[in-house]
């Protein structure tokens, strides 16, 4: 998920959105973060809502930019808060808006992402890669991977992150 420099710490959150792109053969789409909170790890691919987009909007454009992936339909998944503190950028605040794709879609062959956002893209299998502990909780909620709750409860507190789903509801 790609962010802003300086997250949000004040009353209110930073609004992000990301997607869950099923990739072919079942896998899912992620990325290799270069910038941000969580710089070096495997995230789904996501960022910042501009002023004036929708959540929905936003995940489609961090989709293609960030992975080359062109999203199908869309169906909304959950809503989360996310809180931590990094030793170089303090504290932040995210509300992550997330979609999942309801069709296919490969990240096109030659596809190069901005390389100071991006490091990687895969279309793997989430049993093979280990994304950062965020994500699992929102893959294990979308009923599409079974990580361990206690492990990803310690990988959230290694990171000094804490998560947990808003009662709001989507726009459609």
């Amino acid at each position: 998920m790609t962010t802003s420099s300086h997250p949000s710490t004040g009353p209110a959150p930073l609004m992000t959105a990301a997607a869950i792109a099923p990739g072919p053969e079942r896998t899912l789409t992620f990325v290799l973060q270069n910038r941000g909170v969580y710089a070096g790890h495997w995230l789904l691919p996501g960022g910042r809502i501009q002023p004036g987009e929708s959540a929905e909007q936003a995940a489609r454009r961090e989709a293609a930019e960030e992975a080359g992936v062109r999203l199908g339909p869309l169906a909304p998944t959950g809503i989360y808060d996310i809180r931590g503190r990094t030793e170089d950028e303090g504290p932040y605040w995210f509300r992550m808006h997330v979609y999942r794709s309801l069709r296919a879609c490969a990240v096109p062959e030659g596809f190069a992402p901005d390389p100071a956002e991006i490091a990687g893209i895969c279309q793997a299998h989430p049993t093979e890669v280990l994304p950062h502990p965020t994500d699992m909780v929102v893959l294990n909620d979308a009923g599409l991977a079974d990580y361990d709750p206690a492990l990803v409860q310690r990988l959230l507190e290694a990171d000094g992150a804490a998560m947990r789903p808003t009662d709001a509801v989507l726009p459609r």
